[in-house]
């Protein structure tokens, strides 16, 4: 599929809602918000199935990163967001939503089931202004503005993890921040050093996920492969998070499929506000990706016996000039 196919999914007009139609045609028309989340690497893990007023929400296997993401966190985390976005846009629509998640049925991937009816009611942590930022949002790759985000704000934020079996942390403590620092760059070094990283990454980066042409795709993917960029990467993730005001960690209490969906829901309504007031976040996965980092990484919580489960940064910066691509929403129907 030509590039450019894959940029006009961010495109969605929200005048093309088909409020006449079946409530399976406006419920294939939700997920073209839901493909516009997050994902590990621009993986983009999911699949939907429809019947009747339901969508049955999975995780794609063939998009399981096997090596950075060996237990699987970070699939279900992306799988989250992108139930998040499909939460936010029916309530938008007035449709009102009940999810059962991880039904226990015969199909290991199914995450989330989703039965929608006709009723305006929306969570008091869904303010409608987040809808207007589902395709707005994305990842920012660069450092951030020189420039405190104000505690109101921050409190906003706060606010936004309103599960009880999950636990948001947003420090602007330079000494954490610096003890952060040090796992990144660490983590950094561990994965680069792995060949089978290098090569998984090379694969995904060879396939364009992140926007890039053919043959740039291609190049990238040979230097990722048999180059050792640790060193590079981790002084460029260094910079940026050292110029980032705020980190920010969510954790669980248990460390466990529905934990890390509910995870990823509480990380895209954050990110959907913070990108209303010009903020933008970016995960900084590898210090849970590496096992040993990630054990440290829990000694820097306040609360004992807690889970990390997503790290990242957040700050004012620059809008990146494009949106990674997606897949269109019809080949992600099952």
């Amino acid at each position: 599929m030509p590039l450019e196919e894959r940029f006009s999914c961010w495109k969605v007009v929200e005048e093309d809602y088909p409020a006449e139609a079946s409530l399976t045609e406006r419920l294939r028309f939700l997920i073209r918000y839901a493909i516009l989340a997050p994902s590990s690497h621009n993986t983009e893990p999911w699949l939907y199935r429809i019947h009747d007023d339901q969508i049955d929400l999975f995780y794609d296997e063939s998009r399981w990163l096997k090596v950075a993401d060996s237990d699987q966190r970070e699939l279900h985390i992306s799988v989250g967001c992108a139930l998040e976005n499909l939460l936010i846009a029916a309530e938008h629509f007035g449709l009102e939503h009940q999810v059962s998640f991880l039904p226990g049925n015969d199909e290991p991937s199914l995450c989330a089931n989703v039965t929608f009816r006709e009723q305006e009611k929306r969570a008091p942590y869904r303010p409608d202004e987040l809808f207007s930022m589902i395709p707005v949002r994305h990842t920012n790759h660069g450092q951030c503005e020189d420039r405190e985000i104000p505690g109101d704000l921050l409190q906003q934020l706060q606010d936004t993890c309103v599960e009880d079996s999950l636990m948001l942390h947003l420090t602007a403590d330079d000494e954490i921040k610096q003890k952060v620092d040090e796992l990144v760059v660490r983590g950094d070094a561990i994965e680069f050093s792995d060949p089978a990283f290098r090569e998984e990454l090379a694969q995904w980066v060879g396939q364009g996920v992140f926007g890039t042409g053919w043959l740039m795709s291609k190049i990238a993917k040979l230097a990722v492969c048999y180059i050792d960029m640790g060193n590079t990467q981790a002084k460029k993730d260094s910079e940026v998070l050292m110029s980032s005001p705020i980190l920010g960690l969510i954790s669980s209490k248990t460390d466990d499929r529905m934990s890390q969906l509910q995870v990823g829901q509480v990380y895209e309504r954050l990110s959907l506000l913070a990108a209303l007031h010009g903020i933008w976040c970016q995960p900084m996965s590898q210090i849970v990706q590496v096992p040993e980092l990630k054990s440290e990484l829990a000694t820097l919580i306040p609360q004992q016996g807690l889970t990390p489960q997503h790290p990242f940064r957040i700050g004012y910066a620059p809008a990146e000039k494009h949106h990674t691509p997606r897949r269109p929403f019809k080949e992600v129907l099952v």
